[in-house]
């Protein structure tokens, strides 16, 4: 992901509870996004696009003109991801959370970060309301009178979209697994994906006493150790799986413990 700024005076910088963030990705719309925008007086916004050569790259331009004119200053930041990848950009909606510091949903007196699922592509749209679920977040969609719908393609400076309402998006929270549990996904990845049951024990530490002074564990205790965190792994969430029983057993991250890992993983 790159990212791109006009710098501004806002009230309060990245991370500021207060602040009126927005999240859109851009395709071949205008008012769609700048209008929530300029209604809400946002302090910040995020231009979610591909590169300066994709087709939408005169609508980001006519975006940023039309909130350089704002009568308050906005802070306009284009991020750029693969936008045909829905993982890429809950990647990126991850890192923007995490920068304005929207990752609790259940923070106090922290204002949401508020997503447009109604600009940029399909794939924006489910990557915006997934990271809504997991983070503190808002989804709502800008609908749109239908005479602004037309079979021709649209060109930048004559589109003038016909904003009717915006309509709140209504989610769901979603749990992430625990700390530890997406520790032993993130071992996994940092060996390759594959690890027998002994390496794994010692990639986490769990062969080591704990901090209570207790004297050096017997095998027994350690994979009682790792197999409460590979138990809820492999069969309540799928993430990875163990070929064999014993302590030569191979356990291996799948292809669903990959994908947790670029929600709930650390950044990289």
């Amino acid at each position: 992901m790159t990212e791109r700024r006009r710098p501004t005076r806002g009230p309060d910088g990245p991370g500021g509870a207060r602040a009126r963030v927005h999240i859109a990705p851009v395709g071949f719309e205008v008012e769609r996004i700048t209008e929530p925008v300029e209604r809400e007086r946002a302090d910040r916004v995020y231009l979610v696009t591909r590169t300066d050569r994709d087709a939408a790259a005169t609508f980001v331009e006519a975006v940023e003109r039309r909130l350089a004119r704002a009568d308050w200053p906005v802070d306009v930041r284009v991020v750029r991801t693969e936008l045909w990848d829905t993982f890429e950009v809950v990647a990126a909606y991850r890192r923007i959370f995490a920068t304005e510091g929207r990752i609790d949903r259940h923070a106090p007196g922290v204002l949401p970060l508020r997503v447009n699922v109604s600009t940029g592509t399909k794939i924006t749209a489910i990557a915006g309301t997934l990271a809504c679920m997991l983070w503190n977040g808002e989804p709502y969609y800008v609908q749109v009178s239908r005479s602004w719908y037309s079979d021709r393609p649209p060109r930048a400076p004559t589109v003038h979209d016909v904003v009717e309402r915006v309509d709140p998006v209504h989610v769901y929270e979603l749990r992430a697994p625990a700390p530890e549990l997406v520790e032993v996904l993130e071992a996994l990845r940092r060996r390759g994906g594959t690890l027998r049951k002994r390496e794994l024990l010692r990639e986490l530490g769990l062969d080591r006493p704990g901090s209570d002074g207790t004297r050096a564990l017997s095998p027994q205790a350690q994979h009682g150790r790792l197999a409460r965190r590979l138990d809820p792994l492999e069969h309540r969430w799928g993430f990875v799986t163990t070929d064999v029983h014993g302590p030569r057993a191979r356990v291996q991250l799948t292809d669903q413990g990959r994908v947790a890992l670029t929600l709930f993983g650390p950044d990289r």
